[in-house]
This record gives C-alpha cells, structure tokens and sequence, in this order.
C-alpha cells in the first residue's frame, strides 16, 4: 500500500489578494496567445501566397504536426503529475514550455525566403511541443488555485481575457503606422515575435514569482493523496470517467467545427471575399468584442450554470457560421463580416471559460472516485482535442476546398470552387457545432455536486492526515 504524501502549505502571497492572483497568473498567457492563435488562422495563408507552399502540403504538415500532439500530450500530461506528486509545483514545466515556445516561434514566423515542406513541418512540430509543455501544467495549475466551482470560473475568466488580449494585440499590429499596407505579411510576422518575447519574459516571471503553487493546505484542510500508476491504469480511469467522455465528445464536435471555420477564414477573406486589408480591423474589433462578452458569460455561468452557458454560447457561433457561408464577394462588407466573426468569437469565449472549469470539475471528481489527482493528465486530454481534433478539421477543410478547385493564388473562382468552400468553412462547422448542444446538456457536474464532492475529499484527505 502506497503511503500519502504530504506537502507543505504555501499560502497565495500576502502581495496579492484572490483576484490578482487569478490576473498573474493569466498573464503569461497573453504572450502566448499572441503567437499561437495566429498559427491557425493567418500563418497557412502566409506560406501559401508568400512562400509558395500549396494547400495540400499545408494540410499534410498540419496533419502530421496534430498527429505528434497526440503522442506528446499525454506523456506531458503524466509526466506534469508525476512530478507535481513529488515535488508539488507544475512551475519548471510552465518556464521550459514558454522559453522554448519563443524560441520556436522564430523560426516558424520568419522563415528564410526559399521554405521548403520539412522546413514547415520541423519548425511546425518545435512550435506545438512548446506550446505542450507550457499549456497542461498551466491549465492544471489553475485549477489547484481554487477549490470553489465559480472561482474557477473567475480564474478561467482572467486565462482567457488575457488569451483574448493576445490575439487583439497580434492583429492590431498591421495597423500600426510602422507598415505600408494593413494585410498581414513576412515583416508583420517577425514584429509580432519581437513583440512576443518583449511580452513573455516579464510575464513569465511574475507569475512564476507571485503566485503559489496551489491553494494553502492549512486553509482549507485539503490533502491530497498519490498512487504509483502506469499509462495503462491511467487509460482505464480516463474510459470510467463518465463526464469526463461526455465533455471529450461536446469539446471534439466544437473542436472539429471551428476548426475548419478558423484554418480557411482568412483565405476566404483574402482570396475570395477580397477584404485582406479590412481583415486586421475586423478581426481587432471582433475580438474586442469578444473580452466585452466575457464578463456577460461570467455572470450568465453564475446564474444558469455552466452547461447552459455553453449551449447558448454555440448557438451563436453555429449563427455567425451560417452567416459566413452566406457571405458573397459581389456584395460582401467589411460590416457584414465583422457580425459573423463578432457572433463567432463571442460564443467562443465563453467556450474559453466554461470547458477548463468543468474540465478542473470533472477532475476533482476523478481524484474522489479513483484516488490519485490526475489534472494534468486530464488537461492533456482537453489539449489534445484543442489541437488534433482541430487540425484534424482543418485539414479536412483546405483538403476539401483544394479537391473542388479552390485555389487561393486566383482572382477569379469557378461556382464549383466556391460551393466547395462554402461548404467547409460554413455548412460542415455549423452543423457540428449544433451537435455538440446534445453533448452539452448531458453533462452531470453542476455547482451544487461539485460541492459535494469538494467536502467528501476534504473528509477522506482530513481521515488521511490523522
């Protein structure tokens, strides 16, 4: 029988009351953001019309990219709790992941002027394994920062305002006076990772300096138990939790859906709608819009739960993709445009919120059921589907398009190559997220379960302690 371990209480620090924390912590996050948002949506288009590269080799990179995410997330994911068992801090991961993540970023967003496909591919597979590295510790190190429900609503709010700020930054770079055109090119990009490691460097460091490892132990008499396991062990609880596969199957029909909508929205904008150099202004304000919305989300999350939050927030997002497909370049605005992205990411935003604090949910109710915090290791599944189920949808998109003749280098398109876009980057998307409303409302963690669950595991760990 495997003894408890216990480890010493590290009380939030006196410089900073409940709400900063949940700030400072987010913080590194914005860095992040600020590069790997654009990585699905505006880098494919820059390699394809400034680099050459065609949309099948695109989509095959991304393809086998997302198929290295599959195999490192989980190894991350239990390699971060194994190490947190031992030492309880998930803090070398989050710094290893976000230097190398900067590091990475180089290479990828200023490329030498001839890429080739295995140069796209390497500096594609260095990216997502930092972006790895950095996101499941800090996910699960969220979640060890509350032990309430609706606070982790609060500290997930904070994470994805500061994600959201990021991407706001990233696309207001074209409209700074230092560039001759506002369209995203080679010189935007290699600004935006000057920018990025001015933004990380004392990011990372504050949060790692301010904010605990996890909620005080002496405070609220939590002691939490560890067990030697395998992958296989580990497997086995993941296929008995079942809200945990409830949330995986809503989380890989969003996933899949946006997806295809986020990896062919800027060539759709650019080649076919030709508003390229509206696109920054629209995707700022539709964004800005976005961080408005996630206070709404908040206090709609307090109210009517986090379940129904998230449906409704789909609701508008399947809206803003029907829009899209609606969208025509003889008469499309820039107006029109920035309704449907608006719709889009507001519904994600609270997508944002809502999914990583059931996700802390479910996991405390796996630590009840089996006895062995796994967040991490739950978290790399959460990431996993972000990342795989995405680019899974993504490379179904652009193989879509390319096989009905979409070609974005062309002025002109036939009705055929139109229909064929249409269909992956509105009706496809839709209809997926619509479906992903009858996995939502069948998950079973509430506030009030959560609760309960909260004060059987502070009763077994206090039995523990004794």
């Amino acid at each position: 029988m495997t003894r408890p371990t216990k480890r010493a209480s590290i009380p939030i620090s006196p410089k900073l009351d409940d709400h900063r924390v949940g700030l400072v912590y987010a913080l590194p996050v914005m860095a992040l953001s600020f590069l790997y948002g654009p990585s699905g949506a505006i880098l494919q288009g820059i390699y394809a019309k400034h680099f050459g590269l065609t949309l099948t080799t695109i989509a095959t990179v991304l393809l086998i990219s997302r198929l290295f995410d599959a195999l490192s997330d989980p190894i991350i994911g239990y390699c971060a709790d194994r190490y947190h068992a031992r030492h309880g801090t998930r803090k070398p991961f989050v710094v290893g992941g976000g230097l190398l993540f900067i590091f990475a970023s180089w290479f990828l967003y200023v490329p030498p002027v001839n890429v080739s496909p295995i140069y796209f591919l390497v500096c594609f597979l260095a990216f997502y394994f930092a972006y790895t590295l950095f996101e499941i510790p800090h996910l699960a190190w969220g979640s060890e920062l509350s032990i309430d429900s609706e606070d982790k609503n609060r500290i997930y709010g904070w994470r994805s305002c500061c994600w959201f700020i990021g991407g706001l930054f990233f696309y207001a770079i074209p409209l700074l006076p230092l560039f001759k055109t506002n369209e995203f090119t080679p010189e935007t990009l290699k600004w935006s990772v000057l920018v990025a490691i001015v933004m990380m460097l004392p990011m990372l460091y504050m949060s790692i300096r301010f904010v605990p490892d996890h909620q005080s132990i002496q405070t609220h008499g939590s002691v939490v138990s560890y067990k030697k396991e395998s992958i296989v062990l580990l497997l086995q609880t993941i296929l008995r939790n079942k809200p945990l596969l409830i949330l995986t199957a809503a989380h890989t029909c969003t996933g899949f859906g946006s997806g295809m909508w986020f990896t062919l929205l800027f060539i759709f904008v650019d080649s076919y709608l030709g508003l390229g150099h509206q696109f920054a202004l629209v995707y700022v304000t539709s964004f800005g819009l976005s961080i408005l919305a996630l206070r709404i989300w908040y206090k709609l999350a307090l109210k009517l739960g986090k379940q129904c939050t998230w449906w409704v927030a789909m609701v508008l997002v399947a809206l803003g993709m029907i829009g899209t497909g609606l969208l025509s370049s003889a008469s499309a605005d820039w107006l029109s445009l920035l309704v449907c992205m608006s719709l889009i990411y507001s519904g994600f935003a609270a997508f944002s919120i809502m999914v990583p604090s059931l996700m802390s949910d479910i996991s405390d109710y796996g630590t009840l059921k089996f006895g062995t915090d796994r967040t991490a290791s739950y978290f790399a599944l959460y990431t996993l589907i972000n990342k795989t189920v995405g680019a899974l949808g993504g490379a179904l998109g652009l193989g879509l398009a390319g096989w009905f003749g979409f070609d974005p280098t062309m002025s002109s398109h036939s009705n055929t190559a139109i229909l064929g876009l249409r269909i992956s980057i509105a009706w496809i998307p839709a209809a997926m997220i619509l479906t992903s409303i009858f996995f939502i409302t069948r998950i079973p963690i509430t506030v009030k379960r959560h609760e309960i669950i909260r004060r059987r595991l502070a009763a077994r760990n206090d039995r523990a302690a004794r």
